[in-house]
């Protein structure tokens, strides 16, 4: 009698520490993690690039109910603190336009503060199409001194090209306009779903650069891979470098807001930063 009363003690212990680990994760997850946010910086060199050149990087804002102008605002000042050349939107601006309730000239005000001397470029991401948003993000954008790109290139920096690839689920998303990049640039690509990466292989892309994932958002076994979007379920965070020619490398940034829930676990919302130099 008292080994089973010293196993059934044993067992609610057990069971209170678990239950106590699972609302501290919870807590963490709601409260601590999405209020983060972390800096990764990437250095890309390449005998290709004939003048330096620094990238900022943002996704995946999703304006909502669980991220606001305050937290943007956090954002803009450290992409600003960093001092960019260049600075890219990978899309998704707000998570449902069609119940977003907030004030669309705060988001443009804090854009246009954005501040980068080779300038500002943006795509569309499937947000951008649904809720109604479709007719109206390309102009939200411009107004705040971005320049959207869809299925286009433009010549940056030296001779460093960036090509803007449409979103790819509902959009009008073109891979093929990577086709025609030359081999004596170094080129980027940015595209708002990763696994598009598998698609632009061989078109001379040095650098491609995603969102779209949140990096996994929630990383809880057997959640994460039923919660990945299409189109982002191979690539899902961080760096992965192609088994092509041109080595082409591609980056998953983790986003800054969430969508369907707001929680991250072990995906810190992230500016992304690349400093291009030749060797």
């Amino acid at each position: 009698m008292r080994s089973i009363m010293k196993f059934f003690f044993a067992f609610i212990i057990i069971v209170l520490i678990a239950a106590l680990m699972g609302a501290g994760i919870l807590a963490y997850s709601f409260f601590v993690e999405p209020q983060r946010l972390s800096g990764t910086e990437l250095r890309m060199s390449d005998p290709e690039i004939t003048e330096s050149l620094s990238v900022a990087v943002f996704a995946d804002t999703h304006f909502g109910k669980d991220y606001d102008i305050s937290d943007f605002k956090k954002a803009a000042e450290k992409i600003n603190e960093a001092s960019p050349d260049l600075i890219i939107f990978l899309g998704d601006l707000i998570d449902d336009y069609s119940s977003y309730d907030g004030d669309m000239d705060h988001i443009i005000s804090v854009l246009s503060s954005l501040d980068a001397p080779y300038g500002k470029y943006a795509i569309f991401g499937n947000h951008d199409y649904g809720g109604g948003a479709e007719r109206l993000y390309a102009g939200w954008m411009e107004s705040a001194g971005f320049t959207v790109l869809k299925n286009s290139t433009v010549s940056l920096k030296g001779n460093i090209t960036l090509t803007g690839i449409d979103d790819c689920l509902i959009g009008y998303g073109d891979p093929s306009a990577a086709n025609g990049l030359s081999s004596d640039s170094y080129n980027i690509v940015i595209c708002h779903e990763p696994d598009v990466a598998d698609s632009i292989s061989g078109t001379n892309t040095d650098l491609m650069i995603a969102g779209h994932t949140h990096g996994g958002q929630v990383n809880v076994p057997f959640y994460k891979d039923r919660y990945l979007p299409d189109l982002g379920k191979k690539y899902i965070k961080g760096k992965y470098v192609l088994d092509n020619k041109e080595k082409t490398v591609v980056y998953v940034n983790n986003g800054l807001g969430t969508t369907k829930v707001g929680a991250r676990f072990m995906a810190v919302p992230e500016i992304t930063y690349f400093f291009l130099c030749g060797i």
